[in-house]
C-alpha cells in the first residue's frame, strides 16, 4: 500500500524518485498507525466504549510522542499489543471495585512518574534522538507526566467516575512500560 502511494506521488511529480525509500516507509507508518487506531474506534464503537477509547488515547498518543518507548518488530505486532491493552483496560474497569480503582490508579500514576523521570526519552534504531533533542524530550516527558500525574489525582478528587481517570491513567501506564521494555531490550544488545 505504502509503495503504492509513493509511486502516485512520484508520478505526480510531488516527491523526488531517489527519496523513495523513505516515503515508502513513512506512508507505511502513516497507514498503519491509522489503520490500527481505526480498528481500536471501530471495537470501542461496537462495544460502546468509545469515552474510554479517547480518553485512553489522551493519556497515551502526546506521551508516547514526546517520550518514546518500545517498537514492536512488526506492524502486526504493534496493533496486537495495542488491542490488548485496550482489552485489558476495559477488564479491569469492569472488575476492579470503586475503592480498588482509587488504589490501583495511585500506583499507575507513581510507577509511570518514575519510569518516565528514569527512561524517557526513549530511542530505537528506527527513531534515534540526537543529544540536543534528548534534552529537550526529556524535559517535555518530565513536563508532561507532572502533568499527568496532577490531571489525573485532580480526576480522582472531582470527578465520581473514576473509569475516566483510569483511562488516562492506563494510556500513561502503557507508555511507561514501552519505555521499561525499550530500555530492556537495549541492556540486551549491549550485552
Amino acid at each position: 500500500m505504502s509503495k503504492g502511494v509513493s509511486s502516485f506521488f512520484i508520478t505526480q511529480g510531488i516527491i523526488p524518485v531517489e527519496d523513495r525509500e523513505i516515503y515508502d516507509y513513512s506512508f507505511e507508518v502513516l497507514i498503519s498507525t491509522v489503520l490500527s487506531f481505526l480498528a481500536l474506534f471501530v471495537f470501542a464503537l461496537l462495544s460502546k466504549t468509545l469515552f474510554y477509547a479517547l480518553f485512553f488515547l489522551a493519556g497515551f498518543m502526546p506521551l508516547r510522542l514526546v517520550a518514546g518507548g518500545y517498537h514492536a518488530k512488526s506492524h502486526s505486532r504493534c496493533f496486537l499489543i495495542l488491542m490488548g491493552i485496550y482489552a485489558l483496560l476495559l477488564l479491569a474497569i469492569y472488575i476492579l471495585t470503586f475503592f480498588s480503582m482509587i488504589i490501583v490508579i495511585a500506583m499507575i500514576v507513581i510507577v509511570s512518574v518514575l519510569m518516565v523521570f528514569l527512561f524517557a526519552p526513549s530511542e530505537d534504531k528506527n527513531n534515534p534522538v540526537s543529544t540536543e533533542n534528548k534534552n529537550k524530550y526529556k524535559k517535555k516527558s518530565r513536563l508532561f507526566i507532572v502533568f499527568y500525574a496532577t490531571f489525573i489525582f485532580s480526576l480522582l478528587v472531582i470527578v465520581p467516575d473514576k473509569s475516566i481517570a483510569f483511562s488516562i491513567a492506563a494510556g500513561v501506564l502503557s507508555v511507561s512500560i514501552s519505555l521499561l521494555a525499550n530500555f530492556i531490550k537495549y541492556r540486551k544488545q549491549i550485552k
